[in-house]
């Protein structure tokens, strides 16, 4: 399939601007994580994710708020155990995922 210069540009920048928004999700999530912890420093945040694909990007900020959940208390809110029966299979598929996507695109 053919692309004129003008679409292929067009994509390019969706793509920056994608990862761009998704860096800065994930930037929150570890402001959001550090409220929630007393004194310990996150893991979350885009620091080493810079020069990640989108489709990384995305499964990382999915991973990051379905971890927020699995932190909670089961008897915060009726359904969590069964919410954390499905979160742990949905985190086991994207993390095989992510090992595909790292293997298939290795990062320069």
């Amino acid at each position: 399939m053919d692309y004129s210069e003008d679409e292929v540009n067009d994509a390019i920048k969706a793509q920056r601007l994608v990862c761009q928004k998704l860096l800065e999700i994930m930037d929150l999530q570890g402001d959001i994580d550090a409220l929630l912890r007393d004194s310990h420093p996150s893991p979350f945040g885009s620091a080493k994710f810079k020069k990640a694909r989108p489709e990384e990007l995305q499964r990382m900020v999915m991973m990051t708020a379905i971890q927020f959940i699995l932190f909670e208390p089961d008897d915060w809110v009726e359904g969590n155990k069964d919410f954390k029966v499905a979160a742990e299979n949905l985190l086991n598929l994207t993390s095989s995922q992510l090992n595909w996507l790292k293997e298939k695109y290795p990062n320069p």
